[in-house]
């Protein structure tokens, strides 16, 4: 398989994990009375932080970028990506009635929508000059 085939299905199981991270995040918040469309917000937040790591560690490979500098890139390119995945969130949670369960399901579609757009940013903008 080409490396740009590797490099996808390593970003899309490292982003599998991530959404597990989200979710369980996501309905822990909501459970306990969040409101889903601002625990989002947090649970994200978690996610972003752990598939980095994951994908810098597996996935890509190390930039010549310090840790820090590579982390910010990463947000960003992910921020475009949640962006996108928020919207979907947004628009498939405003059909359902409010749940945890519902939540997380939202947050699945969001998440499929998002997935090619994030590993194309992470790739081409965080990644590029990745060792591997």
């Amino acid at each position: 398989m080409a490396a740009t085939g590797q490099q996808f299905l390593r970003f899309a199981a490292v982003g599998g994990i991530g959404f597990v991270v989200d979710a369980v995040a996501l309905y822990l918040l909501v459970e306990t009375g969040g409101a889903p469309l601002l625990m989002r917000l947090f649970s994200f937040a978690l996610a972003v932080s752990v598939t980095w790591a994951l994908n810098r560690a597996w996935t890509f490979g190390r930039t010549g970028r310090t840790p820090r500098t590579e982390y910010a890139a990463y947000v960003s390119v992910q921020t475009v990506g949640v962006a996108i995945n928020y919207a979907v969130y947004a628009l498939v949670l405003s059909m359902l009635s409010p749940s945890p369960s519902h939540a997380v399901f939202a947050l699945a579609c969001g998440s499929a929508v998002a997935l090619v757009g994030n590993f194309i940013g992470a790739r081409t903008l965080v990644y590029r000059d990745a060792r591997g």
